[in-house]
C-alpha cells in the first residue's frame, strides 16, 4: 500500500540468518522469521537522513512493545498525506522497526528465546561464549552494523520507565559509575519523552534516570552496546562472540561509528501482558500529555515511539507563509511565525534576510529581535509559534530587490556544554550529541554518515521590496548558517 514510503524484509532474507523454531502462521507451520519495516519517504532521504531504531520485544512476553510499533508505523503511514507532521517524520527520518525480534518467544508467549535471555546475550560485559546465542540478537547486531542509528528504544514490560545507560556491571551502582559522559543530553530527552507520553492509570508517569539507578544492572544487554561498543573498550564491545548456528568470528568487531546510539529501555508496564480494558484507543494517540478519555498503554506507548523519531534532529519550520506580505516598502514592518522540534530548548533563533543571489554569510538586510532559550516542549506540548518582527533596511535596496527570509536556531547547547555536570567523563560520545553540539563532528558507517552543524534553518519565504505581488514560495535549497552576532 506504501511502497515508496515502506519496506518489509526478514533478517533471514537480508542476512542470511537461522530462525529460531517454527511458529504457525493462518494454520501452517513456517520458520520464525524476524520483520524488519524500514519507513522512510524513498524519494527524499540521502546518506545524512538521521536513523532511528525501534525493538518492540525481546523478551516474547512483554506484549505491549511489539503492539505500539506496529500501530505508529500504521498510524504514521496512514497520516502521511493529511499530516504534516507525519509527513515531516517521513520524509526526513529513516525509521528501522522490529516488532519481535524474539519471533519465537513472542510465538509461545515466553519471555526467552529458546531458554536464552536475548537481552543477557549482546556483545557487552558478557563472555565471549555467552553472547550472540540468540537469532534475536544477532538480526539487531546485523541491523546496527549496516545502518547508523543515532536514537533507539527497546520495549519491555514488568516495570514503569524510561532509563538510559550506564545499566551493566561496569557501571554499577554509583552515581559517579552510572553517570555516562551524555548523561546531560539523555535526561533532558527523557524527560521531554515522559511529559509527552503522559501519565496513565495508577502508573502515573514514567519513571525517568540512568539504568543503574533506576533499576538493576545487567550483562550483555543491549542499551549499553547500542550506545557504547564502538567507542568504550571497557564493556569488551569488541569481544569476539562464540555465536549459535555458525554466527561466530568477526560478527562483533565494530568500528567507531555502528555504536553510539542513546537507546532506551521502555519498561511499558507493571504486567506484562495488561488487561485490553487498558490499551486505549486510537483517537487519543497524538494527545501530548496524556490523561484525555480513551488513553492506554497503546497511545502513549505510540506517542513515545513518535516523539523519539521527532527528535532525532532539530529542525525549524516558518507556519505564517502563506500570509507574510509579498510586498514591502524599505522600513516595512512584517511578521514572521516560526516553530521548532527535534529539540529540547532553542538557545537562540536570528531572522536574517538576504538580497536573492546574495552569497551565504552577506549581511542581512532586515533588523529583527532575536530570541533567546526558548522552550521548545511545555506541558507534554511543543510551544506555539513564535513570533518575531523584522524591519527592511534602507542601505543597499532598490525597486525590485527580491529578498530571501530564513529563521536560524541553535538549540541544546548544554547536551556538550564544557559546564554540564558530567564533564570530567570527557566528551560526548553519542551521534545524538555531538550532530547538535559540534560543528566538526562526523561519523560514517555503510554510506550513511552523520555531521555535527550548531545552526539549523528553515525554508525561504521571498519578498519583493516593490513591483508586482508574487507568491511566496518555498525553497528546497539550503545555505550556511550565519555566523553569530559578536
Amino acid at each position: 500500500q506504501y511502497p515508496k514510503l515502506l519496506e518489509v524484509y526478514t533478517t533471514q532474507q537480508r542476512f542470511n540468518l537461522r530462525s529460531a523454531g517454527e511458529c504457525e502462521v493462518a494454520g501452517q507451520k513456517q520458520p520464525c522469521y524476524v520483520y524488519v519495516m524500514r519507513l522512510g519517504n524513498q524519494a527524499k532521504i540521502s546518506a545524512s537522513t538521521p536513523e532511528v531504531f525501534l525493538s518492540g520485544e525481546l523478551h516474547g512476553n512483554e506484549r505491549i512493545g511489539p503492539t505500539a510499533t506496529v500501530e505508529f508505523a500504521t498510524l504514521l503511514l496512514n497520516m502521511y498525506k493529511s499530516d504534516a507532521w507525519a509527513r515531516r517524520l517521513l520524509d526526513t527520518r529513516v525509521i528501522t522497526i522490529v516488532p519481535t525480534a524474539n519471533a519465537i518467544g513472542y510465538y509461545s508467549n515466553t519471555r526467552e528465546e529458546l531458554g536464552i535471555d536475548p537481552n543477557r546475550d549482546f556483545a557487552w560485559d558478557q563472555s565471549a561464549s555467552q553472547c550472540m546465542q540468540t537469532v534475536a540478537a544477532q538480526s539487531i547486531n546485523e541491523l546496527w552494523k549496516a545502518n547508523l542509528f543515532q536514537l533507539s528504544a527497546t520495549f519491555h514490560g514488568g516495570d514503569h520507565m524510561i532509563s538510559y545507560p550506564w545499566g551493566d556491571n561496569i557501571h554499577c551502582c554509583t552515581p559517579d559509575k552510572y553517570t555516562s559522559a551524555d548523561n546531560t543530553g539523555m535526561a533532558a530527552l527523557t524527560e521531554v519523552m515522559r511529559d509527552f507520553v503522559g501519565k496513565f492509570d495508577s502508573d502515573g508517569n514514567y519513571q525517568i534516570g540512568p539504568l543503574n539507578k533506576i533499576i538493576y544492572p545487567v550483562a550483555g544487554g543491549m542499551e549499553d552496546w547500542a550506545y557504547a561498543a564502538s567507542w568504550d573498550p571497557t564493556g569488551q564491545g569488541n569481544v569476539n562472540c562464540n555465536g549459535a548456528y555458525g554466527y561466530g568470528p568477526g560478527k562483533t568487531a565494530y568500528n567507531n561509528a555502528t555504536h553510539r546510539a542513546i537507546n532506551l529501555l521502555v519498561e511499558t508496564a507493571f504486567a506484562k501482558t495488561p488487561r485490553s480494558s487498558t490499551l486505549g484507543k486510537e483517537k487519543t494517540v497524538l494527545h501530548g500529555g496524556g490523561g484525555h478519555s480513551g488513553d492506554g498503554h497503546i497511545p502513549r506507548n505510540v506517542r513515545l515511539c513518535w516523539i523519539l523519531a521527532d527528535m532525532v534532529q532539530p529542525w525549524v519550520h516558518i507556519t505564517n507563509l502563506d500570509t507574510i506580505p509579498t510586498h514591502a516598502t524599505v522600513g516595512t514592518e512584517v511578521e514572521v511565525l516560526w516553530e521548532a522540534g527535534g529539540a529540547v530548548v532553542v538557545n537562540e533563533a536570528r531572522v536574517e534576510c538576504l538580497k536573492h543571489g546574495a552569497a551565504p554569510g552577506s549581511p542581512s538586510v532586515c533588523t529583527a529581535t532575536p530570541t533567546f532559550n526558548h522552550k521548545v516542549w511545555m506541558g507534554g506540548k511543543r510551544a506555539g509559534p513564535i513570533a518575531t518582527k523584522l524591519v527592511l533596511d534602507g542601505a543597499g535596496l532598490a525597486n525590485g530587490d527580491v529578498i530571501e527570509i530564513r529563521v536560524h536556531v541553535r538549540v541544546d547547547e548544554a547536551f556538550g556544554s564544557s559546564s554540564r555536570a558530567e564533564v570530567a567523563k570527557g566528551l560526548p560520545q553519542s551521534h545524538f550529541v555531538r550532530a547538535r553540539t559540534d560543528p566538526s563532528y562526523m561519523a560514517s558507517n555503510n554510506g550513511q554518515s552523520v555531521r555535527g552543524q550548531v545552526w539549523w534553518e528553515t525554508e525561504e519565504a521571498t519578498l519583493h521590496v516593490t513591483g508586482r505581488r508574487s507568491r511566496v514560495t518555498l525553497s528546497p535549497r539550503a545555505s550556511p548558517a550565519p555566523a553569530p552576532a559578536p
